[in-house]
């Protein structure tokens, strides 16, 4: 692990330590405070329920006047049952069986601070004993959240993510934040909601961070939260921009470099000053005295520019930006590049490239916004080709501009893109193949029938010509039928073709249009009396991107649902299409009456290659590609869930696939 990162997980880490700490010591506080009131005013021996909504009035002013805008009290006696709650009306409940940690309490009564997961979420809890006439009599528990501490972060200019383990699921019945990532509870209400569907599609491998990890340009961290038995509790993620990170370095170097300039100058005037102070004996020993601090502060500063520069395990360079000489290495570079220091120092950095690329260019970009980044080909002295990652700023040393890198290694993660790349291709080409397999068993459908009355129409007409009884109201009948379902044959012709026709430009079209082409291509794959589409929302909502793959989408999950139909003999299939245009998604939702996904394999649909069906009708591919198409061409999100839903008062259940796709309008 490199250091630099070790550094900055130490400190986040500690920064959660100490503001978890000091959340507790706060939450501590209050119910000190409170606990004085109550032992004053004998709410336990006296049950009064007037003194207790006085509670509820110093929680709501604490929430007015401070940063804890969610704080509760609870009044708990000392068999374990809840006698006043400031957010319930409920009371007189025993909560022994949900609270494990009050039965050692109410044994051996002490002041405790806990993390503890309830009905409704994570929680600081602080619990305070309460004595009357020196007898035991309950406890006064303060209670409050953690999402001033997301704020924390957010200020820090860091995203904050808590997830509740899966474990207590079924423990939180009032979920506060409403937010779930598979069976994991969002705790904090203001998580962003492209951070949970990040989270969302990478969830095993973020559960499995040891320490930080670096992730489609987001250097992640994870803290992880235990109860009272020393069980894992929940998972604390820190997310930032892994650019704005490494770019701290450049910024901190040009800092060293820009003091030492500052205070080398400082020094050249303190030596005039020497001088001419020097025929004044009185100013001698003063002047010389500070002159050995600023030298000392110096030296200093150039050590700590050494330790920046030479002690990373970042590889760096220092290039003239006009001759492209290299003018320093670290370590690091001479370690990675097999070359010694000397060797590098005597090169051009265009004498590492293996091609050719616009470097006149570069540097003037570079030059011009302080900051670039771009990828090149570098050759070591083994002769092998690296492909490397460059970060560069311009940087000020004395009177002279430089061009400060660092690089990174990124052969082996460009390698694996274009194997996942390769692997993608792949899928579409396959995802086609398995289309036009559709496609051709509904063309034999749509023209089976046609091309049977074109036959029985002229071998009407040979008959009766043999037979010399052709006359001419059964030459023109039977011509009229054979031009009308050659004109059928053609428009089917068009319909599929269209459909295959490739596309590179995005259009804007209507949604509720192009499910109407899909419903086109698959007409002759079930009778209208068994299966009927409802469009319901808004129905004139406009998209902008690629026709034809929106199309794909639609023809997998009606395909799906009709095939269901048949294998559990459904006699009135329902697909119900909900389109809702929203501030800023389009929101589409389809649903079927075929009585839901087994919950075993429902998150299990998307995964490349897995079907419930006969090897012979399915590839397993076609709703793994619907979700790639939702994904990367309309930047949106495709999900499956099982729910209920009505048409015309009727009520149905099946699956229900959600579509979620950005509003450009």
């Amino acid at each position: 692990m490199n250091n630099k990162y070790e550094i900055l997980v130490e400190n986040i880490n500690s920064l959660i330590e100490q503001s978890i700490e000091d959340k507790a010591k706060a939450t501590l506080n209050i119910a000190l405070s409170i606990s004085k009131f109550a032992s004053k005013n004998k709410l336990f021996t006296q049950l009064d329920h007037k003194k207790f909504e006085i509670l509820k009035d110093i929680s709501e002013e604490i929430k007015q006047n401070s940063n804890f805008k969610n704080l509760w009290v609870h009044i708990v006696d000392k068999e374990g049952f809840s006698r006043y709650r400031t957010w319930s009306t409920k009371k007189d409940d025993n909560i022994l069986s949900k609270r494990k940690e009050l039965i050692d309490l109410i044994k051996n009564p002490r002041i405790s601070s806990v993390i503890s997961v309830g009905v409704y979420d994570i929680t600081f809890k602080s619990i305070i004993p309460i004595y009357e006439n020196g007898t035991f009599e309950g406890f006064i528990e303060t209670i409050t959240k953690f999402n001033s501490i997301a704020q924390k972060f957010q200020n820090d200019k860091m995203d904050f993510l808590l997830l509740v383990d899966k474990k207590y699921k079924q423990q939180i019945k009032k979920p506060f934040s409403k937010k779930f990532i598979e069976d994991y509870y969002v705790a904090n209400i203001d998580a962003k909601d492209d951070l949970i569907n990040f989270v969302q599609k990478n969830l095993n491998e973020i559960l499995n961070i040891k320490g930080y990890e670096i992730r489609d340009n987001k250097f992640i961290t994870i803290y992880k939260l235990y109860d009272f038995k020393k069980e894992k509790m929940a998972y604390i993620f820190t997310f930032q921009d892994y650019e704005k990170v490494f770019s701290k370095e450049i910024n901190n170097l040009e800092n060293f470099i820009k003091i030492i300039s500052y205070l080398t100058l400082l020094v050249v005037i303190s030596i005039l000053i020497i001088y001419y102070y020097f025929n004044k004996s009185r100013y001698t020993t003063k002047l010389e005295n500070e002159v050995n601090i600023r030298t000392k502060e110096i030296k200093d500063l150039s050590k700590r520019y050494k330790q920046v520069f030479e002690g990373s395990n970042s590889m760096k360079f220092l290039i003239d930006p006009k001759t492209k000489q290299i003018f320093d290495v670290n370590n690091a570079t001479v370690n990675f590049y097999g070359y010694s220091k000397e060797q590098l120092t005597s090169f051009k950095i265009t004498d590492l490239q293996v091609e050719n690329i616009d470097e006149d260019f570069i540097t003037e970009q570079i030059l011009k916004n302080n900051e670039h980044k771009f990828n090149v080909k570098h050759k070591i002295s083994s002769g092998k080709i690296k492909d490397m990652e460059v970060y560069a700023s311009s940087i000020d040393i004395g009177e002279k501009k430089y061009i400060y890198t660092i690089v990174r290694d990124v052969t082996k993660e460009l390698k694996l893109k274009k194997e996942y790349e390769k692997k993608q291709k792949l899928f579409y080409q396959q995802a086609k193949m398995a289309s036009m397999g559709e496609m051709l068993e509904n063309i034999a459908h749509q023209w089976r029938q046609p091309l049977s009355t074109i036959t029985t129409a002229a071998s009407g007409m040979k008959v009766k010509k043999d037979f010399a009884q052709l006359d001419d109201e059964f030459f023109e009948e039977s011509v009229d039928i054979i031009i009308k379902s050659s004109n059928y044959l053609s428009h089917t012709i068009e319909d599929f073709r269209n459909f295959f026709r490739h596309s590179n430009n995005f259009e804007y079209f209507e949604i509720v249009d192009a499910i109407k082409d899909c419903m086109t291509i698959l007409k002759l794959k079930f009778r209208i009396n068994e299966v009927t589409i409802t469009f319901a929302g808004d129905t004139e909502t406009k998209i902008n991107g690629y026709k034809n793959e929106f199309i794909q989408v639609f023809l997998n999950l009606i395909n799906n649902s009709i095939d269901v139909f048949k294998t559990k003999k459904i006699k009135q299939g329902e697909i119900l299409i909900e389109i809702n245009n929203l501030n800023k998604n389009i929101e589409i939702i389809y649903h079927d009456n075929a009585e839901g996904i087994d919950e075993a394999i429902i998150d299990k649909i998307f995964e490349p290659y897995f079907t419930t069906k006969h090897k012979s009708q399915g590839t397993g591919i076609g709703l793994y590609m619907s979700e790639e198409i939702i994904n990367r061409h309309f930047k949106g999100n495709l999900s499956v869930k099982n729910s209920s839903f009505k048409i015309k008062e009727k009520e149905y259940f099946g699956a229900e696939f959600k579509i979620i796709i950005p509003n450009e309008d």
